[in-house]
């Protein structure tokens, strides 16, 4: 056989091979296409497993920021660079368990990271965090996700998520990645809030209403079960151990920062004067109630800074047509939301047109009866004993010296002349007196106190 006959042959051959099986070829082909594609949706990151791996990072993250559930009698503290730690709960106590723990949602570097933001350190061969807790009004179940932008390996999503029960949603930016098909997808970048949510009327309000609600809650001593109140004597004076739902630190903090930051709550412990006692926290046998309807409140947004959004909030009270008025200052913490920060207090700007000391002088020897209006009910400041014998009174001016959350204190000089039998506190000439005054209502101010200043 020739070199070309050879050639001819074995291109036959091929022909041959090819022709004569294809549509058994052509089935094999399909079967592994559809093979691939099959794959190529489950390695697919759907909205649903969006949603649902934030939800879950959500989960496993409150479960370490309050430290896992404790076991009876595990609970236990120490003081470290002058700050109080707790070890975490038995189940997530060593690196290796809680990376575990975590890199169910997140992909290891992550992991790391996570446990370094949360400044988690391993002490005496057990890993402990700073005793504090964090609560959040987030939906993360009621959330919905939007693509943005794929990134290398990452895919990002926008999630809005509800705020509690109101009609507020808070913005998300969370990365995830393909790890394997035997991991799936993971989160790998923790949800970080966009920067441009904006506190509204209807949150500043709700929030300052919960921050009110956890006040009288704490100061009943919270929700006791039956046989649970107890009492003891401490320093003279009859304390209570606060109820079983709020009876530690970690657990009183894990409630209070549902409405306000961790350094309000510090405070917000601090100022009710709870301590511990025998490892639980008790409080002085006293309770507390308001006519104050926060929940029927309006808000007022007055302005805001690097930090801090500030509100008037303007508060019903009781059945009547009278308002208090406070201002109450929030900020944004990361990943958490909207918070009180700081205690709300009185409105304390005073116009000059409802100041009470202008009307007080305005009035004193004209009608008695306005001027002693001028005063809170429980003052013993007596009008018209005071205006016996002076014969004629200039105001000369008014000058704001102190101010606290509840008061305002007024330093007034006024011009006199008096009668030759004048008995009184003041002397012909230049006077000065020293005035408190506390809102009494909406754009209502009264006096409190009143004093003589000695000139000499």
């Amino acid at each position: 056989m020739t070199r070309s006959a050879k050639k001819l042959l074995i291109t036959g051959l091929t022909i041959g091979l090819l022709t004569v099986p294809f549509s058994q070829n052509a089935n094999v082909l399909a079967k592994e296409q559809t093979k691939v594609d099959q794959k190529a949706k489950q390695n697919e990151l759907s909205t649903k497993k969006v949603i649902d791996l934030a939800k879950e990072f959500n989960t496993i993250a409150s479960y370490i920021q309050r430290g896992g559930d404790y076991k009876k009698g595990e609970y236990k503290t120490f003081t470290y660079n002058k700050k109080t730690y707790r070890y975490l709960s038995s189940s997530i106590d060593t690196k290796k368990e809680l990376k575990a723990y975590l890199e169910k949602v997140l992909v290891p570097a992550e992991a790391e990271q996570f446990i370094k933001s949360r400044g988690i350190i391993e002490y005496k061969g057990k890993l402990a965090q700073v005793e504090a807790d964090g609560g959040s009004l987030l939906q993360w179940e009621k959330a919905t996700a939007q693509f943005v932008k794929k990134d290398k390996n990452n895919l990002q999503y926008r999630l809005t998520v509800p705020v509690w029960n109101t009609n507020e949603k808070q913005n998300f930016l969370i990365e995830y990645q393909f790890v394997n098909n035997k991991a799936g997808w993971k989160i790998s970048k923790e949800p970080i809030q966009e920067k441009n949510t904006d506190l509204t009327d209807k949150v500043a309000v709700e929030l300052a209403a919960k921050f009110a609600q956890a006040t009288l809650y704490v100061q009943a001593g919270g929700e006791y079960s039956p046989g649970e109140y107890k009492t003891f004597l401490h320093n003279g004076s009859t304390y209570r151990y606060l109820s079983s739902k709020i009876d530690t630190k970690a657990k009183l903090l894990s409630y209070l920062m549902q409405s306000m930051t961790q350094v309000a709550a510090e405070q917000f412990i601090k100022d009710l004067g709870i301590i511990e006692y025998k490892g639980k926290l008790a409080q002085i046998e006293a309770d507390g109630g308001t006519l104050a309807q926060w929940n029927k409140a309006t808000a007022e947004l007055i302005k805001k800074d690097k930090n801090s959004t500030y509100y008037k909030v303007i508060v019903p009270i009781g059945n009547t047509n009278e308002k208090q008025v406070y201002i109450v200052e929030y900020q944004n913490v990361n990943n958490v939301g909207w918070r009180v920060s700081k205690k709300p207090y009185w409105e304390l700007d005073i116009p000059g047109s409802v100041n009470p000391i202008y009307v007080l002088f305005n009035y004193l020897l004209i009608d008695s009866k306005v001027a002693q209006n001028q005063f809170l009910p429980h003052s013993t400041f007596d009008v018209t004993e005071f205006k016996k014998g002076i014969k004629k009174l200039e105001f000369v001016n008014l000058k704001e010296t102190e101010r606290n959350n509840s008061q305002v204190e007024f330093l007034v000089t006024i011009k006199v002349e008096v009668e030759n039998n004048y008995n009184g506190p003041l002397t012909n000439g230049l006077n000065k007196m020293l005035f408190t005054v506390q809102p009494s209502g909406y754009m209502e101010f009264k006096i409190d106190q009143v004093g003589i200043v000695n000139m000499y």
